[in-house]
């Protein structure tokens, strides 16, 4: 009876170590990418309960993407992004280039901008 304990103990401990991999390497492991700014939806940040969110009397917003990023390997992913949130924030250019660390999910860190000579040729064509 110890074995079969140890046993179910043990691959439950694999299967718990497997699907805890798939899903760091899924959200967390990233390639650099990179992406033409499109233009920005700007939003008003609500609380839980849908009421608009607010400090000291102030509203506070955040710009929303939708991004459609080109890897070094040529290969596209679209992914949404939203900006930090304050009573006064700062958009991305529209038409500017941006690098960012993407993962299969979501940005990780970024977006920064760039210029259109610091990204490779291979990705230049795939933007235009």
């Amino acid at each position: 009876m110890k074995k079969i304990l140890a046993i179910v103990a043990l691959l439950i401990v694999i299967a718990g170590g497997w699907f805890g991999y798939n899903y760091w390497h899924e959200t967390y492991q990233t390639q650099t990418a990179y992406a033409q700014v499109g233009e920005a939806v700007k939003k008003n940040s609500k609380t839980s309960d849908g009421k608009n969110y607010k400090v000291n009397g102030k509203q506070y917003y955040y710009y929303h993407y939708e991004f459609d990023f080109v890897l070094k390997d040529r290969t596209t992913r679209h992914l949404s992004y939203s900006s930090g949130e304050s009573a006064n924030p700062t958009p991305l250019a529209p038409g500017s280039y941006v690098t960012a660390e993407i993962s299969q999910k979501r940005v990780v860190k970024g977006p920064n901008p760039i210029t259109l000579a610091n990204i490779p040729s291979a990705v230049q064509a795939k933007l235009k």
